[in-house]
């Protein structure tokens, strides 16, 4: 009794010297202990971790919000304006909800990076169904697991013996599919136990899997130049699809047709039939290797980039190229369309940039510069559309969100400085906080300054009629970063026996 008393005597007394800060809701008898003011009491286990600030993006709020509103806005126009001060974060809708404003949805805004303990480079990564968790795929053949709410650390295995090119998951969300630089391929179930395994799908490495409509069926490329046409159930090649001149960097089947599309070296994107094994047609447009493709939802359009540092959008209906976007420094590595925005879509560059188009738009309507220190070698947005996962050969996987309301540049940088570890990493130039204080346009010393606006008012994005959504004010730094080695996976550019290695042969 007399050492129960004595507990006791501690606890109030720790609960009088403000240890804990305590608030009570409906329940007078729930405590809740703020995690930032909490500390560790004498007499526990030295070993225990502190409590540790993590950023959160929950989108459950916006759901409910929009819920609520669902009945008396029934059109988007009916719903409130966002104000733009902080306070107005607690009226944002989910990406969906502002389909006329795509401009809403430019995650420019940096949320958390995530490293491996053993640092590698990442190559592939993919959300898994429902957007709960983000799976990556290392250079070391390591699947890693991302919490998709705090972004924290959940689990790794050891997934292949050869790095881990691609990553797909089937439309129906039951299977997933990999592809390694060896040129198997492997199933996975939802849980990440192996269910079946291809070892030599193709000679050379496997660069891209797409699945059918039905998923009876999935097209995989590889730098072998060929496409195959794979039978899921039974794991067989049904057709083989040779014609291009040069490697194979990426394929896409049509989300409701029998149709493929792939991009190769040869500067040419072919259109195939997968039942005939017959080539339809050839839409030509760029000059130099095409990196990435992808369809987009409605079908009818396909984006494509390479290293001709062009971006290209065809009308598979015309036959014809729809429009030209101009803005990469370096290659253009990957390509992705956003979920709900059938005209939004974002590329990243071989220098790290993530930048934002729209389809009517030759411009960039909003860019990350530097935002990874090496090529961007995998993107994908959260099926909700309010992040958006990027991967590079930095070792890092980064997330973006969406700015908030009453956001500027100088509140952005300081919240960046806070939350992002820089012990082992390099800062992103445009993320640095000596960027922010520059009053001047980069290169251009001694010219105009940069136009100044109110907090949270940006007034319109260049060259578009889209609101600018608050937060984004205008382009970062352009300037060229010296060019970094690391390890690439094009064959073209490892280095020769004997012999020079030139990187654009």
């Amino acid at each position: 009794r007399e050492r129960e008393r004595e507990r006791e005597r501690e606890r109030e007394a720790t609960m009088e010297s403000g240890n804990f800060n305590t608030y009570r809701h409906n329940n007078p008898y729930q405590m809740v202990a703020r995690p930032h003011v909490i500390r560790q009491p004498k007499g526990l286990d030295d070993t225990l971790h502190g409590a540790v600030n993590r950023r959160i993006l929950d989108y459950t709020g916006t759901v409910i919000k929009q819920m609520l509103e669902y009945e008396r806005c029934q059109f988007e126009e009916e719903s409130p304006l966002l104000k733009a001060v902080p306070v107005g974060a607690l009226d944002l809708l989910p990406a969906m909800s502002y389909g006329e404003t795509p401009a809403s949805n430019f995650n420019t805004k940096f949320v958390h990076v995530s490293t491996n303990k053993i640092k590698c480079p990442v190559n592939a990564l993919v959300w898994t169904p429902g957007g709960r968790r983000l799976l990556t795929g290392c250079q070391s053949g390591e699947f890693t697991l991302w919490n998709g709410m705090c972004f924290n650390f959940e689990t790794i295995i050891q997934a292949q013996q050869r790095a881990v090119r691609c990553l797909r998951y089937t439309r129906n969300e039951n299977w997933l599919v990999s592809g390694d630089d060896g040129g198997g391929i492997q199933y996975w179930t939802t849980t990440l136990n192996k269910a079946k395994q291809i070892p030599d799908a193709h000679r050379e490495a496997v660069t891209g899997v797409s699945f059918s409509p039905s998923d009876f069926k999935f097209a995989s490329s590889s730098d072998d130049t060929t496409v195959k046409v794979w039978d899921f159930a039974a794991g067989k090649v049904e057709h083989q699809l040779s014609g291009h001149g040069g490697d194979v960097k990426g394929v896409g089947w049509h989300p409701t047709k029998a149709l493929v599309a792939s991009c190769s070296k040869d500067s040419m994107i072919k259109l195939w039939d997968p039942k005939a094994g017959k080539c339809l047609a050839n839409l030509h447009g760029h000059k130099s290797t095409i990196m990435c493709l992808e369809w987009n939802k409605n079908g009818n359009w396909i984006v494509s980039g390479g290293r001709d540092q062009v971006l290209k959008v065809f009308d598979i209906r015309t036959m014809k190229q729809l429009q030209t976007y101009k803005g990469q420094n370096r290659d253009i590595t990957s390509v992705c369309w956003h979920p709900h925005h059938a005209d939004l879509f974002v590329s990243g560059g071989y220098d790290g940039s993530i930048l934002y188009w729209l389809v009517p738009n030759a411009s960039p309507q909003a860019e990350v510069r530097n935002g990874h220190e090496t090529a961007v070698r995998g993107m994908a947005w959260h099926p909700m559309g309010h992040v958006l996962a990027t991967c590079s050969h930095d070792n890092s996987t980064k997330f973006w969100g969406r700015p908030r309301p009453g956001d500027t540049h100088r509140e952005r940088v300081r919240l960046e400085e806070t939350y992002m570890p820089t012990v082992g990493l390099s800062v992103p130039q445009s993320l640095s906080h000596s960027g922010a204080r520059s009053s001047v346009i980069p290169g251009l010393e001694g010219s105009r300054p940069l136009p100044s606006t109110p907090p949270g008012l940006g007034g319109q994005m260049r060259g578009t009629g889209y609101p600018q959504q608050p937060g984004l004010q205008g382009p970062a730094d352009q300037n060229k970063r010296p060019r970094e080695r690391f390890f690439d996976m094009d064959r073209s550019k490892r280095p020769r026996q004997g012999g020079r290695s030139s990187r654009w042969d």
